[in-house]
This record gives C-alpha cells, sequence and structure tokens, in this order.
C-alpha cells in the first residue's frame, strides 16, 4: 500500500498542470497588409479587412486599407464561417515569405 501511494505521488509530481501558461512578454502581431508584405517569415499576423476574391485552391485575396495581399485558408480553417467581399473579417495566421511573393498563411477567419 504504501509503495503504490509513493508510486502515484511520483508520478502525480512529473505531470504538468493543464493550467500552466507563458507570463512573459510576446512579440507583437503584424496588423496591416503593408507590415505582412515586410514583415520575416513565420511572423504572427492579425489582420482586420475583407477576402475580396477566390483565386482558388484554398486561396484567396485579402484586402485591408493599406493593400491586397493572397491568403490561404484550408478547408478546415474556415470553422463554418461564411464570408461574403462586404464581410469585415479578423484572420490569424502567419506570414510564408519562402517564395518571391509574401502570403499568409490563416489559421482561423473571424467574421465581425
Amino acid at each position: 500500500m504504501k509503495k503504490t501511494i509513493l508510486t502515484l505521488l511520483v508520478a502525480c509530481s512529473m505531470i504538468t498542470p493543464a493550467f500552466a501558461a507563458f507570463n512573459g512578454p510576446a512579440t507583437a502581431a503584424v496588423n496591416t497588409v503593408k507590415q505582412a508584405n515586410d514583415a520575416a517569415d513565420d511572423s504572427a499576423v492579425l489582420l482586420t479587412g475583407n477576402i475580396i476574391e477566390s483565386i482558388g485552391n484554398e486561396t484567396y485575396l485579402f484586402k485591408d486599407e493599406t493593400g491586397q495581399i493572397q491568403i490561404e485558408i484550408d478547408d478546415e480553417d474556415w470553422m463554418g464561417v461564411d464570408v461574403t467581399p462586404n464581410d469585415r473579417v479578423v484572420i490569424r495566421g502567419e506570414v510564408d515569405s519562402e517564395w518571391n511573393t509574401p502570403k499568409i498563411d490563416v489559421d482561423s477567419v473571424q467574421k465581425i
């Protein structure tokens, strides 16, 4: 019995609590298309604007007051949100500048 309790205590002490979080400075997200076009690969983005056109193959054209940029939204990342070119949205993701022209790899879309 004592061995079992000791084993459980040791096992529990090795588990990281589910509520643990990072408490420190964060890198600010890129907030405009103009900034995204100049940002480093994998920079976090939080853009507000409109998805104005479907280019095909999960690629769309996004526009805010500073310009336009291609974005890629995987089908599963839409999460059931229906959007028209007239709807303002917030997109979260990261810059993908592995090729010549930067794009945004979108993780989530929220209609506002």
